[in-house]
């Protein structure tokens, strides 16, 4: 565990999928209708769960292709992507779950007066759309989507705007808790704490493989809870 850890945040930032929520079955199910209505082969939902983190359109290139590189014509891409975005918007809470603890950790962290955002590379409308299903949007402060912004993560600028839309400066101390490599950069890039949670996605990746290392690796999201729990009584 990093020094920065030990330090009391003035925000914690969640990623979405693979953090929050197991969003892979809904992702799955429309990458495989576009995919059938281009005439391409379907992807089974292990090999979709390796292709997630990076955005809508990485996605798309790398289901068509079948490699974590991608490559597909942008012309394409373009085409796949709009089909894919259609169809994700109609399914995207169908087979979609909650990590484990989920919903009580950040229940419990709002009873503390933690303020709660979320940043992720998935778009801001099915993102948005989750969380209202799970009723999660009433504990967030800011939402930053993969086209929320004219950047993504791993830039340090959707923390910032994360924390400024939560009405706090953008050098607050925050801890952002995530499940890939990806979330690890973002952290660093913006000075802040990188917490990962065992379970999620990083590509199919060992979270143990993630360079930089993150401040902390935890089982599950009680273990975020506790660890806050600790740095108040410090």
């Amino acid at each position: 565990m990093g020094g920065l850890i030990l330090l009391r945040p003035a925000a914690i930032l969640f990623d979405l999928d693979g953090t929050l929520v197991d969003s892979v079955g809904d992702i799955a199910d429309a990458v495989n209708t576009m995919l059938a209505q281009i005439g391409l082969p379907s992807r089974k939902d292990d090999v979709i769960r390796h292709f997630v983190g990076n955005g809508a359109r990485m996605l798309v290139d790398r289901a068509i292709t079948g490699t974590i590189d991608g490559g597909a014509p942008a012309a394409q891409v373009d085409g796949a992507l709009e089909i894919f975005r259609g169809m994700y918007g109609e399914c995207c809470t169908r087979r979609t779950t909650l990590m484990p603890y989920a919903h009580e950790t950040m229940r419990a962290l709002a009873a503390h007066g933690v303020i709660m955002s979320v940043i992720t590379n998935k778009p801001q409308a099915p993102s948005q759309q989750i969380l209202d299903h799970f009723g999660l949007s009433s504990m967030i402060a800011s939402i930053i989507g993969g086209d929320t912004l004219a950047v993504r993560k791993p830039n340090a600028i959707t923390v910032h705007e994360a924390l400024r839309r939560a009405d706090l400066p953008v050098n607050a101390t925050a801890w952002l808790i995530g499940d890939s490599q990806t979330d690890v950069l973002t952290a660093r890039a913006a000075k802040i704490a990188a917490i990962v949670v065992r379970g999620g996605y990083n590509h199919g990746a060992p979270i143990e493989s993630i360079d930089p290392p993150p401040d902390a690796i935890v089982s599950d999201l009680r273990e975020v809870l506790a660890m806050y729990r600790a740095v108040l009584a410090a």
